[in-house]
């Protein structure tokens, strides 16, 4: 049997497109995505690797600040003391040290230790007491009285398990805390969360006034007892562009000052240069051509964000002429077709980078918004309005609010309405939560 087959065999050309990435390329991306920090130590690991750079940080608030803080101390009669650096003291430091003052037993003093290292940073106990008795060899009634030693130390409300024991364990110690204050958190405390007030007020005997108060008084305690000892890193914004004004231009500036740059080591090129050796020379070659992608590769990056920069200012223009003036919706897409790039250019560009202006130092990406059609009978037949603008209005009109009868989502959405602004209810109940306002039944006060 015989299988005869159609297939042609031929060789044709075909021309076609597509983008390769280069190692160059890619790393044009990732600094355009870098924030000055992170430029920073990408360029230092460079220069790790590269003989050639030389990498001079940007003078940034901290750099400053240390600065004038040397001058002050070589000069003049400061106290040799200033100069010593502070140790803060934390939170298992803070309740060691009552632990001395505290009649212990050898073992009560390891179990009460041990509970000590077992707190988290918000002084909470996270180790069940079961497990610890049979991590210590010792029974779980000792780690109990363990507990209620631990939980008698500053600062009040250490040592809970949860943020209801928390609350009690502050009430216990407080002679301010309201009279019914225990006992409503102690056996109602769902409820009393849900704001189901009626029902534990009836029960009680009392007004919803009287719960009102309890509410107010639990509010001044404090739901994580460790945080005042959690030592923060002070963090420097480290602005990107910089926004002056003459009249009502504008202009945007890179803040070079505040940035990394590089200079090439042009001595040390020329010493191995005259060496004359082949292997010397193709080294040479290769690190001074990443030299020159790099000043590339950090010119287009300044060069974009500038670009961008200056396209926010254009379409937000009317709001830094006077700041009341809300921000215009604007979108990255059309920051994108505007300056003929792709949109996860402008995302890279805005994301990390700040503006500084007379007014304060912004993200970027602060200034895009999506809006909202107004209805063209409104009072403000202005186009659209920014989803910025319409936050404001509703942190407003809760801020105004009668809060014994504040205000529904629905009542929002007929008072935006009203404004010209057409929004559902469901739009208006994500703006509050990211507002973090809580809803009306929430909200509501009975005194």
């Amino acid at each position: 049997m015989r299988l005869e087959s159609n297939f042609v065999q031929k060789q044709a050309q075909k021309q076609t497109m597509k983008l390769a990435m280069t190692q160059q390329l890619s790393q044009s991306i990732a600094m355009l995505q870098f924030t000055a920090a992170d430029l920073t130590t990408f360029l230092e690991e460079k220069a790790l690797e590269n003989p050639l750079i030389e990498v001079t940080s940007g003078d940034d608030v901290a750099t400053d600040y240390s600065y004038k803080k040397r001058k002050n101390n070589g000069e003049g009669n400061s106290d040799w003391l200033d100069q010593v650096a502070g140790k803060s003291e934390t939170l298992s430091d803070h309740l060691r040290d009552q632990t001395l003052l505290l009649k212990l037993s050898d073992t009560e003093r390891r179990i009460v230790l041990y509970l000590i290292e077992s707190l988290d940073s918000a002084g909470y106990l996270t180790a069940d007491t079961k497990a610890v008795s049979e991590t210590l060899d010792v029974s779980e009634s000792a780690v109990l009285d363990g507990l209620s030693a631990l939980q008698g130390l500053e600062p009040a409300g250490v040592a809970a398990r949860n943020l209801q024991e928390c609350i009690l364990l502050q009430i216990e110690r407080s002679s301010d805390a309201p009279y019914i204050a225990y006992d409503v958190i102690a056996e109602h405390f769902d409820g009393f969360v849900d704001k189901k007030w009626k029902k534990i007020a009836a029960e009680f005997g009392v007004e919803l006034s009287d719960i009102q108060a309890v509410f107010d008084y639990v509010r001044t305690l404090k739901p994580k007892p460790g945080a005042e000892f959690e030592s923060e890193t002070v963090q420097y914004i480290v602005p990107d562009l910089i926004l002056t004004q003459a009249g009502n231009e504008f202009i945007v500036s890179v803040a070079k000052r505040f940035l990394p740059q590089i200079r090439f080591e042009d001595s040390y090129y020329q010493q191995l240069k005259d060496a004359g050796e082949k292997d010397v020379s193709e080294f040479l070659k290769e690190k001074a051509g990443e030299y020159d992608w790099l000043v590339k590769g950090m010119e287009q990056r300044e060069d974009t964000i500038q670009r961008v920069g200056k396209a926010i200012i254009e379409h937000q223009k009317a709001h830094f002429i006077d700041p009341k003036n809300p921000l215009a919706p604007l979108t990255l897409k059309e920051i994108a077709e505007e300056l003929g790039v792709h949109e996860s250019t402008v995302s890279r560009a805005v994301n990390g980078k700040y503006l500084e202006t007379t007014s304060g130092v912004f993200e970027l990406k602060s200034f895009f918004s999506s809006g909202l059609q107004m209805k063209k009978d409104s009072p403000d037949d202005s186009g659209d309005i920014s989803s910025t603008s319409i936050k404001e209005w509703i942190s407003e009109y809760i801020d105004n609010e009668d809060k014994k009868k504040p205000l529904s989502d629905q009542k929002i959405v007929e008072m935006l309405l009203e404004n010209g602004v057409e929004i559902s209810r469901r739009a208006v109940a994500k703006y509050r939560t990211e507002l973090l306002i809580p809803s009306s039944s929430k909200r509501k006060r009975f005194d």
